[in-house]
């Protein structure tokens, strides 16, 4: 992994503050909820594969799977539904702030992503939740591992 000093200047970057954030860790049954990534790697090592926009093309996710069957395939953006959330603090997403805090950088340059420019990690984190970010996963499976530490809500 690249020294802090190494990574691209993009990791401080953070767009301006704005209303409508979307969740990067959102659930397939949430409002104009679409996948951006597939998941991919180990049941250990999961990573998530993100989309290119030509990808989606065409492809409707409801129709090829159901909702309980999409979040093993797929990690979903949607709409930030903020004070119905419970990692919505008030002000800002507490999960976003847990995994930038939480969990090892796995990727050493940020990585394509569908929802960074309305992603709320990102507006708020920054670029450093974001090398996190490919380690995350919808359904996480029952374990004591970091990740599991990360995600619960507080």
């Amino acid at each position: 992994m690249a020294s802090e000093a190494s990574v691209s200047s993009g990791l401080q970057s953070k767009p301006a503050p704005s209303t409508g954030f979307d969740c990067p860790s959102a659930q397939p049954d949430m409002q104009g909820a679409r996948p951006f990534g597939v998941i991919s790697g180990t049941p250990q090592e999961t990573r998530i594969a993100f989309f290119k926009k030509s990808a989606l093309d065409g492809f409707d996710w409801r129709k090829q799977f159901g909702t309980q069957d999409a979040t093993r395939l797929f990690r979903f953006g949607a709409r930030c539904d903020e004070h119905k959330c419970g990692h919505f603090d008030g002000s800002r997403c507490s999960l976003g702030a847990r995994v930038k805090q939480g969990l090892p950088a796995v990727v050493d340059a940020l990585p394509p992503c569908l929802i960074r420019p309305k992603c709320r990690w990102f507006a708020e984190q920054g670029g450093e939740v974001c090398l996190r970010c490919p380690q995350i996963v919808t359904m996480i499976p029952a374990a004591d591992t970091p990740l599991n530490a990360v995600a619960a809500p507080r």
